[in-house]
């Protein structure tokens, strides 16, 4: 199951942030086997977010034989098989949740002709081995973008508030109904443009989740902490301060599981 995180605009709409979220979150809540991609070429927050910034900068990035460049060399030589895809992942939740580092390549035409070349594969391949396999896909229509979203089961655009991204989305969509659902990020109620307003306006209510701003999550991606914060906040109670957010997660998550028909009560943890 490929699901891919995706917006019209870079840098405005979380949409790292918010794959990170819910696919912590869905590692500790259900029984499934994840994996975390990206096919950012600039800098991403990904591997940031949940990998300390010093081991990634003095070792794990300096690697030949970890990352989706090194699959990538693989690939082109060799028959993939579970072991093989194993290698070149990073274990961040023992048997829940597994990384596959980005590109170091920083020869954008270079990394597009490599890439572009086994991306189908890389994609196919993994999806055999993980139960979910979620992707922060580049911003906008680029042709490895547009190779994962199409490949993907589901897409989540990622929107905030801003009339400007969301009318953006909806006059170029390219997505038939099933295959998307949007995801509104830093929700605000109190904003004009909320919940009421938009699905009366754009006619998704049966098609839209949504995550508030949570500053110590902020904090916590800052500090390579994510995982750190979520488990520290699992079962938050009703009155702490981060509860919306990890309600909203928690019910996006869901969403999300229930869209590409996952019966989430047979891989809830604790049964």
């Amino acid at each position: 199951m490929q699901i891919a995180f995706w917006s019209v605009v870079h840098g405005q709409s979380c949409t790292t942030s918010n794959m990170v979220a819910i696919s912590i979150m869905t590692a500790l809540d259900y029984r499934f086997k994840i994996l975390l991609a990206h096919n950012h070429i600039d800098r991403s927050t990904l591997e940031s977010s949940i990998i300390n910034r010093n081991y990634l900068k003095s070792d794990l990035m300096n690697l030949a034989d970890t990352g989706i460049d090194a699959l990538s060399r693989f690939i082109k030589f060799n028959k993939v098989d579970k072991e093989s895809i194993m290698n070149y992942t990073s274990s961040i939740l023992k048997n829940r949740l597994d990384l596959l580092i980005g590109t170091s390549i920083k020869n954008k035409e270079f990394h597009k002709d490599n890439l572009g070349k086994v991306i189908d594969t890389i994609y196919t391949s993994v999806n055999e081995y993980y139960d979910i396999v979620f992707v922060d896909v580049h911003s906008g229509f680029n042709e490895i973008s547009s190779k994962i979203l199409d490949s993907s089961d589901l897409v989540v655009v990622n929107l905030n508030q801003n009339i400007n991204v969301i009318e953006e989305f909806f006059q170029n969509n390219k997505f038939k109904l099933d295959k998307y659902i949007i995801l509104l990020s830093m929700y605000d109620d109190k904003s004009r443009f909320n919940y009421k307003m938009l699905s009366r306006k754009y006619r998704f209510k049966n098609n839209f989740g949504m995550i508030p701003y949570c500053r110590e999550f902020a904090d916590a991606c800052n500090d390579s902490k994510a995982v750190d914060f979520f488990m520290k906040n699992l079962n938050i109670r009703k009155d702490d301060s981060n509860y919306m957010f990890i309600n909203k997660v928690r019910e996006a998550a869901r969403f999300i599981l229930k869209k590409v028909n996952i019966d989430v009560g047979l891989k809830k943890t604790g049964d």
